[in-house]
């Protein structure tokens, strides 16, 4: 089926070539993908394992994407990541799947998991060991990692870091399977950082949003990189969709797709244009109003947080007045700042411990939430 808008892939190459590098070698440390929501993260994946491993026999990737599986408890993982090999369905081609996406599980130990007679892991750990011995490489891949949290299994162990330690066996200590885990949760990642002491065991790669001159090569190529032919968009329209989006590939995509509304003889109408992307915007604004509400500790956040984003990031301790002020205590306040980073308003990168707003269009949002209720003159 063709379409009238393809998702774009925009260069990427540095990332391709480090995830290339990284497959040749022995595994010897977890690979973290971390970076702000929507900057391509999974796309990314994607695209690496169609160009890079889909026709190489020497790979066998287990993908797991958690935003297409929902996993609320233990009995959840195990139906979601394991699969009973039917033997008369080893001749047919659909088994090919399960071999590619899951761990096999005989009827027996099936069973015995159930019956905690058996580890999970030791299965995964029987597979990766049968996959060397065929000179087959193992690659797992879970992405947005961070829906296993908070999931128990014999009622007092986190399966998260469970998993981790299985990671580290894997990878550090076995050198039997490559792990990519990605997670837009910085605050997450840093989080599995203290707790298990990943330092010394994992690498962090960050995927960021794409930089000018990428967003302007995509949005004067729409037909070769988009399959868009229905319009054309102006240098002065290309301009401000980046002074409004910055280099947000989903949003962008998004906003292309609105455009095929509206277009006429082969052009977005001007007005057209800003109408739509005003949306956006006020969609970002009613975000923080909605959020804050009439919470006057939540406004000062804010519009303490408008200040310091001048310089592009903010780090936890500038924020020091509002502890003073009493409008946090130092818990409450990072408690708030994890709050926000998981519902997508604040980015956190754990390299460097510092915010940032998610993304250009929040930004204008954040601004025009403050100037509409006067916040910034309040404190």
């Amino acid at each position: 089926m063709k379409y009238k808008k393809e998702p774009a892939f925009i260069n990427r190459q540095t990332e391709i070539a480090y995830l290339r590098l990284w497959t040749e070698q022995r595994p010897e440390s977890i690979l973290f993908f971390y970076g702000p929501k929507s900057s391509g993260k999974t796309t990314l994946i994607q695209k690496f394992l169609e160009t890079e491993l889909t026709d190489q026999g020497s790979f066998c990737v287990k993908h797991f994407n958690l935003r297409e599986i929902l996993i609320v408890s233990y009995e959840d993982f195990l139906q979601r990541f394991f699969v009973v090999e039917d033997q008369e369905e080893n001749t047919r081609t659909q088994t090919r799947h399960y071999d590619l996406k899951l761990f096999k599980l005989t009827v027996e130990e099936q069973r015995r998991i159930k019956a905690r007679q058996l580890d999970p892991f030791d299965v995964m750990k029987a597979e990766f060991r049968e996959l060397n011995a065929k000179d087959v490489k193992p690659i797992l891949i879970i992405d947005e990692l961070q829906a296993l949290d908070f999931i128990y299994f014999n009622s007092q162990r986190e399966l998260i870091k469970e998993l981790i330690n299985f990671f580290v066996a894997m990878t550090k200590e076995s050198h039997l399977c490559h792990v990519l885990l990605s997670s837009s949760d910085g605050y997450f990642i840093e989080k599995l950082y203290n707790d298990s002491k990943l330092k010394k065991t994992s690498e962090l790669f960050e995927v960021d949003y794409l930089p000018k001159v990428d967003i302007v090569y995509w949005l004067n190529n729409l037909e070769k990189e988009s399959n868009i032919k229905e319009y054309s968009l102006s240098q002065d329209q290309i301009e401000y969709i980046w002074e409004h989006f910055g280099g947000s590939i989903w949003e962008i995509s998004n906003l292309l797709g609105k455009f095929l509304t509206v277009c006429q003889d082969g052009k977005v109408p001007d007005d057209q244009m800003r109408k739509l992307i005003t949306k956006y915007m006020m969609q970002a604004r009613s975000y923080f109003e909605e959020y804050a509400g009439l919470k006057r500790h939540l406004q000062a956040l804010f519009a303490e947080v408008h200040k310091k984003s001048a310089k592009g990031f903010f780090k936890e301790t500038e924020l020091g007045w509002l502890v003073d002020g009493g409008f946090f205590t130092e818990d409450k306040l990072r408690e708030e700042l994890n709050s926000l980073v998981q519902k997508n308003f604040f980015y956190y990168d754990p390299t460097l411990a510092e915010y940032k707003l998610q993304g250009r269009c929040m930004e204008i949002g954040l601004e025009m939430y403050l100037r509409e209720v006067h916040v910034g003159n309040c404190f």
